[in-house]
Protein backbone atom coordinates (compact mmCIF):
# COMPACT_ATOMS: atom_id res chain seq x y z
CA UNK A 1 0.00 0.00 0.00
CA UNK A 2 1.42 3.25 -0.68
CA UNK A 3 0.86 6.29 0.93
CA UNK A 4 -0.17 9.49 -0.68
CA UNK A 5 1.52 12.67 0.18
CA UNK A 6 -0.94 15.42 0.58
CA UNK A 7 -0.13 18.46 -2.04
CA UNK A 8 2.04 21.06 -0.08
CA UNK A 9 0.85 24.54 0.01
CA UNK A 10 3.06 27.55 0.87
CA UNK A 11 -0.01 30.75 2.08
CA UNK A 12 1.00 33.76 2.40
CA UNK A 13 1.59 34.38 5.95
CA UNK A 14 4.58 33.77 7.99
CA UNK A 15 4.48 33.17 11.88
CA UNK A 16 6.01 34.01 14.92
CA UNK A 17 6.24 31.39 18.01
CA UNK A 18 5.96 33.41 21.52
CA UNK A 19 7.25 31.86 24.36
CA UNK A 20 7.10 33.69 28.12
CA UNK A 21 9.84 34.26 29.75
CA UNK A 22 10.42 34.44 33.55
CA UNK A 23 8.62 38.16 33.74
CA UNK A 24 5.76 36.67 32.02
CA UNK A 25 5.86 33.73 34.37
CA UNK A 26 6.10 35.36 37.41
CA UNK A 27 3.18 37.48 36.25
CA UNK A 28 1.02 34.42 35.99
CA UNK A 29 1.79 32.62 39.41
CA UNK A 30 -1.06 34.22 40.96
CA UNK A 31 -3.57 32.61 38.48
CA UNK A 32 -2.09 29.02 38.37
CA UNK A 33 -4.01 25.92 38.66
CA UNK A 34 -3.34 23.13 41.23
CA UNK A 35 -1.93 21.21 38.43
CA UNK A 36 0.14 24.32 36.94
CA UNK A 37 2.24 24.77 39.95
CA UNK A 38 2.68 20.73 39.60
CA UNK A 39 4.17 21.13 36.42
CA UNK A 40 5.20 25.20 35.65
CA UNK A 41 6.57 24.29 32.03
CA UNK A 42 5.32 27.77 29.95
CA UNK A 43 3.49 26.86 26.40
CA UNK A 44 4.69 28.39 23.59
CA UNK A 45 1.92 30.15 21.00
CA UNK A 46 2.11 30.56 17.32
CA UNK A 47 0.41 33.42 15.60
CA UNK A 48 0.38 33.93 11.70
CA UNK A 49 1.94 37.20 10.54
CA UNK A 50 2.20 39.41 7.35
CA UNK A 51 5.17 37.80 5.23
CA UNK A 52 8.78 39.41 5.31
CA UNK A 53 11.69 39.36 4.19
CA UNK A 54 14.32 39.86 6.46
CA UNK A 55 14.40 39.73 10.28
CA UNK A 56 13.96 43.89 10.34
CA UNK A 57 10.94 43.48 8.34
CA UNK A 58 9.68 40.84 10.67
CA UNK A 59 10.22 42.95 13.68
CA UNK A 60 8.53 45.84 12.32
CA UNK A 61 5.47 43.41 11.51
CA UNK A 62 5.57 42.23 15.02
CA UNK A 63 5.79 45.57 15.95
CA UNK A 64 2.48 46.56 14.03
CA UNK A 65 0.71 43.59 15.95
CA UNK A 66 2.54 42.80 18.81
CA UNK A 67 -1.07 44.68 21.18
CA UNK A 68 -3.09 42.46 19.72
CA UNK A 69 -0.61 39.10 20.94
CA UNK A 70 0.03 40.81 24.48
CA UNK A 71 -3.82 40.86 25.16
CA UNK A 72 -4.17 37.02 23.98
CA UNK A 73 -1.62 35.97 25.88
CA UNK A 74 -2.48 37.74 29.49
CA UNK A 75 -6.22 37.18 28.58
CA UNK A 76 -5.23 33.04 28.67
CA UNK A 77 -4.83 34.00 32.42
CA UNK A 78 -6.56 36.74 33.73
CA UNK A 79 -9.99 38.16 31.71
CA UNK A 80 -9.37 41.25 34.28
CA UNK A 81 -7.68 44.27 32.60
CA UNK A 82 -7.32 46.13 35.53
CA UNK A 83 -4.83 43.44 36.60
CA UNK A 84 -2.91 42.97 33.79
CA UNK A 85 -0.01 45.87 33.31
CA UNK A 86 -1.00 48.98 32.17
CA UNK A 87 2.43 50.28 30.33
CA UNK A 88 2.24 47.38 27.40
CA UNK A 89 4.85 48.36 25.67
CA UNK A 90 6.81 46.46 22.39
CA UNK A 91 9.92 47.11 24.77
CA UNK A 92 7.49 45.23 27.72
CA UNK A 93 6.71 42.29 25.35
CA UNK A 94 9.95 41.90 24.16
CA UNK A 95 11.32 41.34 28.05
CA UNK A 96 8.12 39.24 28.74
CA UNK A 97 8.45 37.00 25.34
CA UNK A 98 11.06 34.94 23.99
CA UNK A 99 10.31 35.05 19.58
CA UNK A 100 10.98 32.88 17.00
CA UNK A 101 10.25 33.55 13.20
CA UNK A 102 9.36 30.99 10.75
CA UNK A 103 9.24 32.54 7.36
CA UNK A 104 7.84 29.76 5.53
CA UNK A 105 4.44 28.50 6.38
CA UNK A 106 3.26 25.17 4.51
CA UNK A 107 -0.21 23.88 4.86
CA UNK A 108 0.07 20.02 4.78
CA UNK A 109 -3.70 20.08 5.46
CA UNK A 110 -6.64 18.04 2.91
CA UNK A 111 -9.40 20.84 3.24
CA UNK A 112 -9.12 24.72 2.50
CA UNK A 113 -7.79 26.83 4.44
CA UNK A 114 -10.63 29.16 6.35
CA UNK A 115 -11.11 32.52 8.81
CA UNK A 116 -13.45 32.15 11.37
CA UNK A 117 -14.34 35.09 13.69
CA UNK A 118 -14.35 33.90 17.25
CA UNK A 119 -17.50 33.92 18.70
CA UNK A 120 -17.91 35.81 21.48
CA UNK A 121 -19.61 33.26 23.53
CA UNK A 122 -17.59 30.46 22.50
CA UNK A 123 -14.69 32.33 23.44
CA UNK A 124 -16.21 33.31 27.13
CA UNK A 125 -17.10 29.46 27.49
CA UNK A 126 -13.87 28.23 26.67
CA UNK A 127 -12.08 31.08 29.14
CA UNK A 128 -14.69 29.60 31.79
CA UNK A 129 -13.81 26.30 30.86
CA UNK A 130 -9.76 27.08 31.47
CA UNK A 131 -10.45 29.27 34.77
Amino acid sequence: MSVVDPPMTVVNRCAVVVTPRQPMVDWTRPFWTPQERQNPAPESSLYLIPTYDDEDQAYRCLQACYENIFSAELSLWCRDQELWPRSRTFELFLEWFALQFHHLVEDLGLEPLCRQAADPQLENQLRDALS
